[in-house]
């Protein structure tokens, strides 16, 4: 992709109202997303170049849910599809212990393309990530599901210290 800055790109995919804007928020520590409880609120991949603290200045980029319905749904879950090719750093946003076809095709494309990736149960607030989740999570991906709650971010800190280890050297190279 040339011209791209020297800055990691982090994508945030997931269901709709899984929480995304809402992890971007907590992750810059303010409100750089728009957030609603109405599914889809979220249409079109938005970059939001940040600075956050302890990693430095980074885009984010807020996908539509994977889960999108009808032909304009379609079409936000291609836009959002294409943003893994961009990429340095996916983040997998779980939410209410939901991990099946829907999750395993944006991991399939996140391999695909190589991209290194987190995997992140939101809203755990409501209710932790179940055994059985964990498990099918560990089973698909080798990894363990890092606990969140966008509402309380008492683990941001800990987040932003996964996202450091997970974004590769090549992230800081223009491109």
């Amino acid at each position: 992709m040339k011209g791209r800055d020297a800055k990691p790109h982090i994508g945030i995919f997931g269901r709709r109202n899984n929480g995304k804007s809402s992890l971007i928020n907590a992750l810059a520590d303010q409100e750089v997303a728009i957030v609603s409880s109405e599914p889809g609120t979220t249409t079109d991949p938005v970059k939001k170049s940040m600075e956050i603290t302890d990693l430095g200045p980074v885009v984010m980029i807020d996908t539509a849910g994977t889960d999108d319905t009808g032909d304009l749904g379609k079409k936000r879950v291609s836009r959002t599809r294409e943003v893994i090719r961009t990429i340095d750093l996916g983040i997998l946003v779980l939410a209410e212990n939901r991990f099946d076809q829907e999750e395993i095709k944006i991991l399939e494309q996140l391999n695909k393309w190589e991209v290194p990736y987190l995997v992140v149960h939101n809203k755990s607030d409501l209710g932790p990530a179940s055994v059985g989740i964990k498990q099918k999570v560990m089973a698909e991906t080798g990894q363990e599901i890092f606990e969140f709650s966008s509402l309380y971010p008492e683990g941001r800190d800990a987040l932003i210290g996964e996202i450091k280890t997970a974004i590769p050297e090549t992230a800081y190279l223009s491109k």
